[in-house]
């Protein structure tokens, strides 16, 4: 008898989830359900992001990020 395992593999956001997912990241930080001892990580990982977002928002003509 074979058993079958069903894996549920996450996908990746798209760009409809994105604006939802960035709230709730922003949320949980002013909420302080990030650790302090998480934000250097975070702070890794906005900087390439913020970075990629100038560089697009300079093509395209979308509002700046100060």
């Amino acid at each position: 008898m074979e058993r079958r395992v069903e894996v549920r593999v996450p996908l990746d956001p798209t760009r409809r989830d994105w604006p939802g997912l960035l709230g709730a990241l922003a949320r949980q930080l002013n909420d302080g359900r990030v650790y302090d001892r998480d934000l250097p990580g975070l702070a890794r990982e906005l900087e390439p992001v913020l970075e990629a977002y100038r560089r697009r928002a300079r093509a395209t003509g979308a509002p700046a990020m100060h």
